[in-house]
């Protein structure tokens, strides 16, 4: 019966750390992130990560990624996926090699470090995404230069992922398909997100405005299984919901609708769940380890965007914004990480000290965002 007292507890101090960081101007998911971790085992001990709140965590990132596909704006989208496709590459490689040589320099296993570069080569698209939403700064060139760079980032962090697994024949044992296999799905689930575009396109859907929110998030939902079938993970397959979503009439009136039940319930809980994940024990058995991959992590996945993006003429600001918009790993990175030890890849006495790094990037990432959103407003 924990859980009965836990969700008020989340969902209080998840409100009231919101609304205090708003006040000293600091991104309101800022608070709710360090509300996880003052309640959390970290400080406070009152909530401990438990499956029920990691389950309404995740429908909490998939219904912020499908509002986030919903205000997308398709045509700027399409205008820069070049450019996004280079800051998702230039932001994986970079990560993956300083951190297999970085975690080498700690005696730990070639096979070990590639996936821990691998953990820290993705990005959580869910948290930039939070704080360009509120501050109206998701659809300029910038904002969906980061989108599309992080959902690239993701598909193509998880194919990374797949290699490595398949490589060291740790996921044979859970029956797992082979790499062939896998690209093969994940290939089949890109084509059936372009049939389902013309078909939006091509036909007027109608029906009873009042079942759109239901629909839509049953839609929402479905497209979340299927990427996760494939493990292409779910919050792509919302976010490409929310994009087909957002070619029908039906945009404005379950927007509105799915933004106030996602933030009721779900969406809070999981900027706290990823707060509740910091462990104050697993920066203290490995501080040294903590502290380079933390600084590893957050500048090569910077530099690796801000570089990419200044090869197509992005001012040196904007970069840096799509720099910043890059480092979050949160619940990305923690779901690579937990596959890894339960194949074994990596060792348990590093694990904790892996997640309270990523918990970190993603408390930087919302930090460091606001101030250069609002710098470049002001030009």
């Amino acid at each position: 019966m924990d859980y009965i007292l836990s969700i008020p507890i989340i969902l209080l101090s998840s409100t009231i750390m919101g609304k205090i960081f708003i006040k000293i101007n600091l991104p309101s998911v800022l608070g709710q992130l360090f509300a996880g971790v003052i309640i959390g085992p970290a400080i406070l001990n009152l909530v401990k990560p438990m499956n029920l709140i990691s389950s309404l965590a995740e429908l909490g990132v998939i219904l912020l990624m499908f509002i986030a596909g919903l205000e997308s704006d398709l045509k700027l989208l399409k205008k820069y996926f070049k450019p996004s496709i280079v800051v998702a590459i230039m932001g994986i490689v970079f990560p993956v090699v300083g951190i297999f040589y970085a975690s080498k320099t700690f005696n730990l296993s070639n096979i070990e470090s590639l996936f821990i570069g691998v953990i820290f080569a993705a990005t959580s698209v869910s948290i930039s995404v939070a704080v360009l939403k509120s501050m109206n700064a998701l659809n300029n060139k910038t904002g969906v230069t980061i989108l599309g760079a992080a959902v690239a980032d993701d598909i193509l962090s998880i194919l990374l992922l797949s290699f490595v697994i398949t490589f060291t024949d740790s996921g044979s044992a859970q029956g797992s398909p082979s790499i062939i296999s896998l690209i093969l799905m994940q290939i089949g689930f890109f084509i059936l997100i372009w049939i389902l575009f013309v078909l939006v396109k091509k036909f007027k859907i109608n029906f009873n405005p009042q079942a759109a929110p239901i629909l839509g998030l049953v839609f929402c939902l479905f497209l979340s299984a299927i990427a996760e079938h494939v493990q292409i993970s779910a919050i792509t397959g919302a976010f490409f919901a929310g994009i087909l979503i957002g070619q029908t009439n039906y945009k404005e009136s379950l927007h509105s609708q799915i933004d106030k039940f996602g933030n009721l319930l779900f969406i809070p809980i999981f900027f706290v769940n990823v707060g509740l994940n910091m462990s104050i024990k697993g920066i203290m058995d490995n501080v040294s380890l903590f502290i380079v991959l933390s600084i590893i992590a957050v500048t090569t996945k910077f530099l690796g965007a801000y570089l990419g993006s200044r090869l197509f003429r992005f001012s040196r600001l904007s970069a840096t914004e799509i720099g910043v918009g890059m480092i979050s790993r949160g619940e990305v990175g923690l779901i690579i990480a937990e596959i890894g030890l339960k194949n074994n890849i990596i060792s348990d006495i590093y694990y904790s000290t892996i997640v309270a790094s990523i918990i970190l990037t993603t408390i930087l990432a919302p930090l460091l965002l606001k101030p250069i959103v609002m710098r470049i407003k002001q030009i």
